[in-house]
């Protein structure tokens, strides 16, 4: 099996015809079937089933594809590893997940002048987006939230919580109240994002606001709103329902027609950083720096002292 055919499998798979594949890797169709079908006789296992519309991966092909991705990932960053290696830095790169970095925005912006041999190349993306990348190799490490039980394959290590609040419309009644009762929201509609992205944090909000469980439409979930925490406000300021977000962070965001209180309880989630083990010294350093940066003042970030869940605060090498 060669690289070369890896790269066609996984250009086949990603675009569902083999034309546009082609197109993408610039050669001919005629010439890329031909390597894929000499791909799949090596292997003794057909890795599409082809129609006249489009080819769809098998069951063989499917367990390919992820193993594809990572081999090919893992050469890219070898060969970007060689090439630090002859200006004598090293490159990393870390994926953030959405509303996280917002939070590390400041430290985030100074990472480049931060880690002296080391340039960290900073994305921002979902949170199962992130894990992915890290499993597969995509990614050498990256901040997500709260991470859901199933989701602690990696190891990791808590770099603090972030208080979250009650977002209501203007009139409401917790308008009054500096602090607003969690008891007192038992009735209120909550506006969230779709779930599969960030299941953990999702599931720990909607349990905190509803202790004893959400009624029948109780959580409105907006698919639009993914990516855009003023997308949320702004359906607060609709009349939607009431939403959950970071305090220090709304004010800032200028959206006319809502207010944020504390809650009572507060409602804090955690930020972890995470990596492969085992961990080099590059991205042992970029955890270091990620730690010394969310303590400092400034950050919506505030210390925590229990560990991630995994392995804990231990980097291993």
């Amino acid at each position: 099996m060669e690289l070369r055919q890896l790269r066609y499998f996984l250009a086949v798979a990603e675009e569902g015809r083999f034309s546009r594949a082609a197109n993408r890797l610039h050669i001919a169709a005629p010439s890329l079937s031909q390597q894929i079908q000499n791909l799949e006789r090596e292997l003794r296992v057909p890795l599409f089933e082809r129609t006249p519309q489009r080819v769809e991966l098998t069951v063989a092909g499917q367990a390919l594809l992820e193993r594809a991705r990572v081999i090919l990932a893992e050469v890219e960053r070898a060969l970007a590893d060689v090439r630090a290696a002859g200006t004598g830095r090293q490159r990393l790169t870390l994926r953030v997940a959405n509303m996280a970095d917002l939070v590390l925005d400041g430290p985030l912006r100074s990472l480049g002048l931060g880690i002296d041999g080391i340039e960290v190349s900073v994305s921002s993306s979902r949170g199962d987006d992130a894990l992915d990348a890290v499993r597969q190799g995509r990614a050498d490490a990256a901040v997500v939230w709260s991470r859901a039980p199933t989701d602690r394959d990696l190891d990791g290590v808590v770099l603090g919580s972030v208080r979250f609040g009650v977002v209501v419309p203007l009139g409401h009644r917790a308008v009054d109240s500096t602090r607003v009762p969690v008891a007192a929201l038992a009735g209120e509609v909550l506006v969230m994002f779709p779930r599969e992205p960030f299941a953990g944090i999702w599931d720990r909000t909607v349990d905190h606001f509803f202790p004893g469980g959400a009624g029948p439409g109780q959580v409105v979930v907006e698919p639009d709103l993914l990516n855009s925490p003023e997308a949320v406000l702004r359906a607060v300021a609709a009349g939607v329902g009431i939403a959950s977000g970071i305090l220090e962070l709304i004010e800032h965001m200028g959206i006319d027609g809502v207010e944020a209180r504390r809650l009572d309880p507060d409602l804090r989630l955690e930020l972890e950083a995470v990596w492969r083990a085992p961990a080099g010294q590059s991205v042992r350093r970029l955890i270091d720096f990620l730690l010394r940066s969310a303590r400092e003042p400034g950050t919506a970030i505030e210390a925590v002292e229990r560990p991630a869940g995994g392995t804990g605060t231990s980097i291993r090498a």
